[in-house]
């Protein structure tokens, strides 16, 4: 028959500091958002609470032994056949924990980088070109804030739409470079024989980057229609 606990009790790391969990089956669970050493060394501690015989009260506290009203013995409850002896496994698991703990916190850290934070997804892309909207060259500063933060994961669906987000705003940039030697050569030499033929491959070339620029925006978002849940 199937042991139904009394009370359950929810717990997260928003509420609590550590929490370990130990199944009838399988190995313990263990999680913390304290740094390693001190999640080992409270646990240590745990554990060398439960192998005292002090520690009910006050008193035993204070005394360093039992106190005679709350550690008085007490009669035997009925053998439990789910239960072996609690103190001395709940001991050993506590300490196992600890140096656990304790020996990833000393071991080397790993020559990847930090672990991610979060993912390379389309919005950080923009979001980080709308910052350096006010840098001499958006998409390259873009490129570089990409490149260099390691802390998001990124797939290779990601990095693709990160190429195809900078790579438009790039196209953008060059469309709007042509578009102003365009002005700034009918406004200094004006429309004629001589300067017809520059002016117009001016403008064909502005129009081929906003092409390019409107197909790359295209793609990505179809791939984010198709992604969307």
């Amino acid at each position: 028959m199937t042991r139904i606990p009394g009370r359950l009790a929810v717990a997260s790391l928003a509420t609590h500091r550590l929490i370990v969990a130990v199944p009838n089956t399988g190995p313990a669970e263990v999680a913390s958002n304290l740094p390693r050493t001190a999640a080992a060394d409270m646990l240590r501690r745990l554990a060398d609470h439960l192998d005292s015989p002090a520690g009910r009260c006050e008193t035993a506290r204070l005394t360093g032994h039992p106190c005679p009203l709350h550690d008085a013995p007490t009669a035997p409850r009925p053998a439990d056949p789910y239960e072996g002896d609690l103190d001395l496994d709940v001991d050993a698991l506590l300490a196992g924990l600890a140096d656990h703990l304790a020996a990833e916190a000393a071991a080397p850290t790993s020559s990847t980088g930090p672990d991610p934070e979060g993912d390379l997804d389309a919005g950080t892309v923009r979001d980080a070109l709308a910052f350096n909207d006010d840098e001499h060259d958006q998409a390259l500063a873009t490129l570089r804030d990409v490149l260099l933060d390691t802390s998001l994961s990124r797939t290779p669906d990601q990095a693709l739409a990160a190429a195809r987000i900078i790579l438009a705003a790039h196209a953008q940039q060059l469309a709007a470079l042509v578009e102003a030697e365009h002005r700034a050569t009918r406004t200094r030499y004006g429309l004629n024989r001589s300067t017809r033929g520059l002016l117009t491959g001016y403008s064909n070339a502005r129009r081929t980057l906003h092409t390019y620029a409107d197909h790359l925006a295209a793609e990505q978002a179809r791939a984010e229609e198709q992604t969307a849940p």
